[in-house]
C-alpha cells in the first residue's frame, strides 16, 4: 500500500491538484490492467471541470462546449462534422493504447473507474464495471472504503463545485442502449451531508 493510501482518511482536499494526486496514489496499479484491457475504453464524451478547459487548450486540445455552460474534450477533432448524438465516440487522444496528453488528463479520466451516476433524485458515487480493474477489485472493501474516504475528504466547497458540473452535464447525457454497468459504492448525500454551494472552478 502507498503511503497515502496509508494516511487517506486523515488528509483534507482541497484543490484539483492534490484530487489528482490522490486519484494517481488510489490508482497506483491500474495501468498494468490498462495494458490488455478488453473493453471500449477512453470512449464517450469526456466532461471537464472549468478550470481543466484553460490547461487542456494550452496542451492543444479542442474543447467542445454544450448549451454554453458544460465543457467536453471534443472527439470530433480534426473532422468536418460534429455529431453530438454519436455515442461514445472515440477519445482523440487515445492511441496505441495509450493517453497522449496524460500529464493533463482531466478528472473524469482521472477517476475511472470511479464515478457518480444518478438514479431517481439520489447521486452515487459508483465503481463502473466495464473495467477489468473493477472486476478485480468488486468484492475488494478495502478500496471501496479507501475509494469512499478520498471523495469524503474532498473539502465541502470544492466538492460541490466537481458535483455542480456532474449534475450539468448529466442533464443532457443520453443512454441509448440502457444505463452503464456499475456497482454503487455509496450516496453522495451520505458522503457529504452538507454541501456548500460552489460556483464554477
Amino acid at each position: 500500500m502507498c503511503p497515502y493510501q496509508r494516511k487517506l482518511e486523515l488528509i483534507m482536499i482541497k484543490s484539483l491538484k492534490e484530487l489528482y494526486d490522490a486519484l494517481d496514489d488510489l490508482f497506483f496499479d491500474i495501468s498494468n490492467v490498462c495494458k490488455n484491457c478488453k473493453y471500449d475504453d477512453c470512449a464517450g464524451y469526456i466532461w471537464l471541470l472549468q478550470q481543466e478547459v484553460s490547461v487542456l487548450m494550452k496542451a492543444g486540445v479542442e474543447i467542445l462546449q454544450v448549451n454554453d455552460i458544460s465543457n467536453f474534450v471534443n472527439p470530433f477533432q480534426g473532422k468536418e462534422n460534429i455529431d453530438i448524438e454519436q455515442v461514445k465516440p472515440k477519445c482523440p487522444w487515445y492511441k496505441n493504447r495509450r493517453c497522449t496528453v496524460r500529464s493533463n488528463r482531466p478528472l473524469v479520466c482521472r477517476m475511472y473507474p470511479l464515478n457518480f451516476a444518478t438514479e431517481g433524485d439520489n447521486i452515487y458515487l459508483v465503481l463502473h464495471m466495464d473495467c477489468d480493474y473493477s472486476l478485480n477489485n468488486q468484492f475488494n472493501e478495502e478500496f471501496h472504503k479507501r475509494a469512499i474516504a478520498l471523495f469524503g475528504n474532498i473539502t465541502d466547497g470544492f466538492f460541490a463545485k466537481i458535483l455542480k458540473t456532474y449534475i450539468l452535464v448529466d442533464g443532457i447525457t443520453k443512454f441509448p442502449d440502457g444505463p452503464n454497468n456499475y456497482k454503487k459504492l455509496i450516496k453522495v448525500n451520505r458522503l457529504k451531508s452538507n454541501l456548500e454551494k460552489g460556483g464554477e472552478l
